[in-house]
């Protein structure tokens, strides 16, 4: 029986020049990872930003309707003697309001509405009403969101 040994003289540990990673592979890879983190973490921000502004706009959206609303249920009635004209300017003032909703951390947004009433015909009578509610997201630019309607008398 022949026992063969083991030549230990051949096998090098480390193999070769590969003894392991270089600092500049380690370096890279760390780059690479933190480029990779960091967009993820930009990312996310982005989209929480982008939700706080689009839940501030249906907010905004929702204030102007209620001016609509307001302004559609003002009595104006030209059959009638005398004649009732509640649908004026001057009875839709601006009005200084808040667009956050409870539960929120949007931070204390506040908007102004703006009502303009025109008159478009006379006969047969017919008004237009524009609504605006005018708000800063975050320091930045205006932002207005504008609601219109057309309104006869007795609608």
């Amino acid at each position: 029986m022949k026992v063969g040994r083991l030549n230990l003289d051949a096998i090098e540990f480390p193999p070769g020049n590969e003894a392991g990673m270089t600092l500049i592979e380690v370096v890279i890879a760390l780059a690479i990872a933190a480029m990779t983190v960091g967009g993820v973490i930009s990312g996310y921000i982005y989209c929480t930003t982008a939700s706080v502004k689009a839940e501030l706009a249906q907010a905004a959206n929702a204030r102007a309707m209620e001016r609509i609303e307001q302004a559609r249920s003002a009595q104006w009635d030209v059959s009638s003697w005398p004649v009732v004209d509640q649908l004026v300017s001057s009875n839709f003032p601006d009005e200084v309001v808040s667009l956050d909703m409870a539960g929120t951390n949007s931070g204390g947004t506040s908007a102004t509405i703006q009502t303009t009433i025109a008159q478009i015909s006379a006969a047969p009578p017919l008004r237009k009403v524009h609504v605006d509610c005018i708000w800063r997201f975050n320091g930045g630019p205006l932002v207005t969101n504008s609601v219109e309607t057309c309104r006869a008398p007795d609608q």
